[in-house]
């Protein structure tokens, strides 16, 4: 007891640690990391992020300012928090006055105002827009490549690697990683990235082909009327994705912006993750008005192939887009010539359209679709600025019993093909200059069975969000969030009934940079569970952590120190915090039962030459050893050491 106080001290008295700027990419990643952790918290996803994810985050923190005279759509409202109204009235004014010469013609705008104007002078630049097509030797120039290695291991030895068990693993603890990037211009590239898992064969017995998982793709795009084209892997995104959307997120929890999704269309990628994407051939034809994608290729991880396309139609004021989907499927044993004709037999489908309209000030958009069988999935949402300072959104969704997606990541609380109805209202609120609040709350009726839930069942989730600006670059940000839903009674092992269960999750957050080359964050994290059980008691949970981060130009240097200490009475009361770790990883940490956890980061630079190490050990407290089967380890502490090299040129 004398410990967990002496903890507790040490980390309420002890310097706040942030990585939080007030730039508003920096704003996008915070946002991405809630969004995130509520879905693996709440939805049972599993704890690793798609590769657009660590893109995204990349981009927010290259801290690149976009142009207001060459400004997309998806950066304008999803980045620099424009309602599609002032988008629209920025494009109306390029459109009938020319570009913008001073941020002064701002308050001009329709839809604009000083303030707007003071915000978006620090956040954005005002230069002309490309007037020529580049010269091939320009375009050759302007190349870029990139190329990163990572090696990671566990230091304890695990279970598996002893070779006297009769199951055990046949390759070393080491983890590996590579990527290569080359691009000209964003007009070409091609990537190319491979694993090998920890316990894998490398270059010998079952694995002579070295990485056991290779992804890569070749790209063209933003020539004439060729919007893009890609070969090899690569991900869809149409519409809200009722149908198609393998790589979006929930949105659930996020604020007014995140519910909606931005339908980027085909995407190339070179994964590290062995999850499923689309592997073949896709493009996407077109102007800014109409434009049209088509796809065919396999989809990795299954036994599926899978083609279809997408039509759509956008004026400024409002767009609609059809897309479908066709399943094949083939057996284990199948060669490549199989697989193919594969698609000639369709086995599932999916069908949607979308649309989305701005009636006034007001943004509607939508998406209804269809499965092979004729069950329907609906989503309707409005975003509504009813002031300047107070902005909410509504959502409706409902997916019948039945309906399945495998590619499709709708706004929805369930996974699988359980039937969802659920009403979801969201809203930003400025209280003053340098406060500002969020809210949400989703009431949802589970039609059918779920994850630990054997019967029909409803719930709740709400929380709200309160930031605050104090002086001296000081930021007080302070969370909360109920849900009650019904579960699995636990203490009945033949017969599920269901019973109420409460979670209360409260988080608290201190940043502060008092130094310009120093970043601090303290955060408190603590969770409350009730039931699902006769008993209905409480059970709770409590994450403390201090965070530094140190930043020295000459040499360039940076340093990030993490101490946590954790104690929650279950798994179930587990909590979960973002990590800092070496180049395009994304580290979301869950931490449960009793300890300490410890990370050190390092970064050093010298010219296009960076090399990362990174070290992580988990002290447990209240138990003698570690996981379980073949990742057993016989100490009550995990020690996990990484090394990442990269070279620009």
């Amino acid at each position: 007891m004398k410990s967990k106080c002496l903890m507790a001290i040490l980390l309420i008295f002890a310097l706040p640690v942030s990585l939080f700027s007030q730039e508003d990419s920096v704003k996008l990643v915070e946002n991405v990391i809630d969004d995130l952790e509520f879905q693996i918290e709440e939805m049972e996803v599993p704890e690793s992020v798609s590769e657009e994810m660590l893109e995204v985050m990349e981009s927010a923190r290259m801290n690149k300012k976009p142009n207001l005279n060459d400004l997309s759509y998806e950066v304008a409202v999803s980045q620099l928090h424009l309602s599609d109204y002032q988008y629209y009235q920025l494009q109306l004014y390029i459109e009938t006055f020319g570009p913008l010469y001073s941020v002064y013609e701002i308050p001009a705008i329709d839809g604009f105002g000083d303030e707007e104007m003071r915000r978006l002078a620090e956040i954005t630049v005002i230069a002309p827009p490309p007037k020529r097509r580049p010269t091939f030797w320009e375009l050759m120039r302007s190349s870029k490549s990139v190329l990163w290695v990572r090696y990671g291991q566990v230091v304890e030895r695990q279970a598996g690697y002893d070779t006297s068990r009769s199951n055990h693993y046949d390759g070393s603890p080491a983890h590996l990683q590579f990527r290569y990037d080359f691009s000209i211009r964003q007009h070409f590239g091609f990537r190319i990235a491979g694993e090998k898992d920890a316990g894998e064969q490398f270059f010998r017995g079952d694995q002579k082909q070295g990485f056991d998982h290779y992804s890569g793709s070749v790209f063209v795009k933003n020539l004439k009327w060729l919007k893009y084209a890609v070969l090899g892997d690569y991900r869809l995104n149409f519409g809200q994705g009722l149908a198609i959307g393998s790589s979006m997120m929930s949105g659930k929890g996020g604020g007014v912006t995140t519910i909606r999704r931005f339908s980027d269309g085909v995407r190339a990628v070179a994964t590290t993750n062995e999850g499923e994407l689309f592997r073949g051939g896709a493009f996407t034809l077109g102007n800014t008005r109409w434009s049209g994608s088509g796809f065919a290729g396999a989809v990795t991880e299954s036994n599926r192939t899978a083609f279809g396309g997408s039509l759509s139609y956008r004026q400024a004021q409002f767009s609609v887009s059809a897309q479908a989907i066709c399943y094949g499927e083939y057996d284990d044993s199948a060669n490549v010539g199989e697989k193919w004709r594969s698609l000639g037999q369709p086995k599932q489908m999916n069908a949607g359209v979308s649309y989305h309209a701005l009636v006034g000030k007001v943004l509607l958009f939508g998406e209804g679709a269809v499965s092979e069988k004729g069950k329907p999935a609906v989503l309707q949402a409005a975003l509504i600025p009813v002031a300047p300072v107070f902005q909410m959104a509504a959502l409706i969704r409902y997916y019948a019993t039945g309906y399945q997606s495998p590619m499709g990541s709708g706004f929805r609380t369930s996974s699988g093909d359980c039937g969802e109805f659920g009403t979801y209202l969201t809203g930003h609120l400025v209280l003053s200059k340098n406060v500002e609040a969020d809210f949400f709350c989703d009431y949802f009726r589970l039609l059918w069975l779920s994850y630990q839930t054997d019967a029909p069942a409803q719930g709740m989730d709400a929380g709200v969000a309160l930031s605050c600006r104090l002086p001296g670059k000081n930021l007080l940000y302070v969370r909360y969030q109920w849900r009650t839903k019904s579960k699995n009674e636990s203490d009945d092992t033949y017969l599920h009934r269901l019973r109420e269960q409460s979670r209360h999750r409260f988080r608290l957050q201190w940043s502060c940079n008092p130094l310009p080359w120093l970043d601090t964050k303290t955060e408190i994290s603590m969770v409350f569970n009730r039931g699902p059980c006769i008993e209905k008691r409480w059970h709770k949970g409590i994450l403390m952590y201090q965070d530094l981060a140190f930043n020295w130009k000459k040499p360039q240097l940076s340093m990030h120190l993490r101490i946590a200490y954790f104690d929650t009475d279950r798994y179930d009361e587990r909590l979960y915090a973002y990590e800092n770790d070496v180049y395009y990883a994304f580290t979301v940490g869950s931490y449960y039962y009793q300890g300490i956890k410890a990370y050190l980061l390092l970064r050093y630079k010298i010219r296009n030459f960076s090399i990362w190490f990174r070290v992580a050990r988990t002290h447990y407290l209240n138990r003698n050893d570690i996981g379980s089967g073949l990742t057993y380890i016989d100490k009550p502490y995990k020690t996990e050491v990484k090394v990442q090299g990269m070279y620009r040129f």
